[in-house]
C-alpha cells in the first residue's frame, strides 16, 4: 500500500501541473518488413466495448493498415488458463480485471510486455501502477458512494461512508454490494467504523460483518451486477447506493438526479494483456501502445467516465467532465487504492463467509 500511497500522490501533482504533451509516439520500427495482417482484440461488452472500439480499434486499423477483429466478450481467468493451457490462444490482446491479472502472472498465462517500441518520454508520462511487466492499465475506475439528489439535497447530503450508515440521519432504502464473487462491501464498511484509510488492509473481517449486522435492515437489494445500483436509484427503490463511477456517471450526463461521493472511494484498475502463446505478438504490443496515448484515452474517458493511465490525458478531456472522473485531483486525493493481491489471497474465503453470513439473515 506504500506504493499505491506514493502513486496516488504523483498522479496528484502531475494532474495539478497541467503538463503539456506532445502525443504518444511509438518509437521506431523495429522490425522492418513486417508482414501486415490481423490482430485478435478482446475489447468487453456494452458501452465499454463501444468506447474502445472508437477510441482504440478504428485508428489502430487507419493509421497501420492491420486488420483488428475485435471481440465482444469479457475475459476470465477460466477463459485463459483454457486457451493457454490447451495452446489455443485466439485472442492477441485481452483486457481482465486486475484480480485475474494477478493471478495469470502467477500462473504464466501472460507475455511479457514489450516497452522498448514506446517513445521513452512519453513512457515515463504512464502511471507505474499501469506499467507492469505482464500488462499495462486499461483505465482507472472508482467504486463510490452515489445517492438520490431529490432526497438529500446541496447541503443536507451524506459525505462519509459513517453516514451512508446512519439510517436515522440519512432515512431510506440502500443497495450495498453482495459478496457472491468474493468481494462485496467490506472496505466501506471498515470505513464507516472508523477505520483510518492507511490502516485499512489487512481487512478486520470480523469487525467488517459486525458493521454490516448494523445496516443489513436498510438494504433492500445487495446487487450482483454493475448496472444496478444506478437503475435502482433512478427507479427511486433506494436513496442511496454503491457502484462503480462510471454507471453514475452516464446517468448524470443525461441529467438524471444523481450525485457521486468521492470521499472513502475505492480505486482499481484493469489490464490490457497478451495471452501466452499469442499468434502475433509484435502488433499485439502495436495496439497497447496505441492505447497509451493521452488524447485517445480522453476521448475514452469522456465516454465512460474513467480515467486514462497517462498522467496528461486529463487535460484532454472537456473541462466541465473533469470533476466527474476518479484522477481528478480533488476527487483522487480522497481515495484509496483496493488492495488486490490481499483479495486474490482472500477472495474465495471471503466468498464462503459471504453465505453463511446471508444464511444467517434469512
Amino acid at each position: 500500500m506504500r506504493r499505491q500511497a506514493k502513486t496516488l500522490t504523483l498522479l496528484a501533482g502531475v494532474a495539478l501541473l497541467g503538463l503539456t504533451t506532445v502525443g504518444l509516439l511509438l518509437a521506431p520500427e523495429g522490425a522492418v518488413g513486417q508482414d501486415k495482417g490481423k490482430v485478435v482484440v478482446q475489447i468487453g461488452g456494452g458501452d465499454w466495448a463501444d468506447a474502445n472500439f472508437e477510441a482504440y480499434v478504428a485508428p489502430f486499423e487507419k493509421e497501420t493498415g492491420i486488420k483488428v477483429v475485435a471481440v465482444r466478450d469479457w475475459m476470465s481467468i477460466a477463459k485463459l488458463k483454457l486457451m493457454v493451457e490447451s495452446k489455443k490462444v485466439e485472442l492477441d490482446v485481452a483486457d481482465i480485471p486486475r484480480l485475474h491479472y494477478l493471478s495469470a502472472v502467477k500462473a504464466n498465462y501472460l507475455e511479457k510486455i514489450d516497452y522498448g517500441i514506446y517513445n521513452k518520454t512519453e513512457l515515463s508520462k504512464i502511471d507505474d501502477l499501469s506499467k507492469q511487466a505482464y500488462g499495462v492499465g486499461a483505465a482507472y475506475f472508482s467504486y463510490v458512494m452515489a445517492f438520490d439528489t431529490t432526497k438529500f439535497p446541496a447541503g443536507k447530503r451524506p459525505t462519509t461512508w459513517a453516514e451512508f450508515w446512519d439510517g436515522k440521519k440519512f432515512p431510506g432504502p440502500r443497495t450495498l454490494r453482495a459478496g457472491v464473487y468474493g468481494t462485496g462491501a467490506y472496505e466501506e464498511a471498515l470505513l464507516a467504523d472508523g477505520v483510518p484509510m492507511d490502516k485499512l488492509y489487512p481487512l478486520d473481517v470480523d469487525r467488517a460483518f459486525k458493521k454490516l449486522d448494523a445496516i443489513h435492515k436498510h438494504i433492500n437489494v445487495w446487487w450482483t451486477t454493475g448496472q444496478q445500483p444506478a437503475q435502482l436509484l433512478v427507479d427511486k427503490e433506494v436513496v442511496l447506493a454503491t457502484g462503480w463511477n462510471g454507471r453514475f456517471y452516464d446517468l448524470i450526463r443525461k441529467e438524471a438526479p444523481l450525485a457521486m461521493e468521492w470521499n472513502g472511494g475505492i480505486l482499481k484498475q484493469g489490464s490490457w494483456v497478451v495471452p501466452k502463446g499469442a499468434k502475433d505478438q509484435y502488433w499485439s504490443m502495436k495496439v497497447l501502445a496505441l492505447m497509451s496515448d493521452p488524447k485517445r484515452q480522453a476521448a475514452n474517458a469522456e465516454v465512460l467516465g474513467y480515467s486514462g493511465m497517462h498522467l496528461e490525458s486529463n487535460q484532454y478531456v472537456a473541462e466541465k467532465i473533469r470533476p466527474l472522473l476518479p484522477l481528478f485531483p480533488d476527487n483522487l486525493k480522497k481515495q484509496i487504492w483496493l488492495d488486490q493481491e490481499w483479495w486474490t489471497k482472500n477472495g474465495a474465503e471471503m466468498g464462503e463467509r459471504w453465505n453463511k453470513w446471508m444464511l444467517s439473515k434469512a
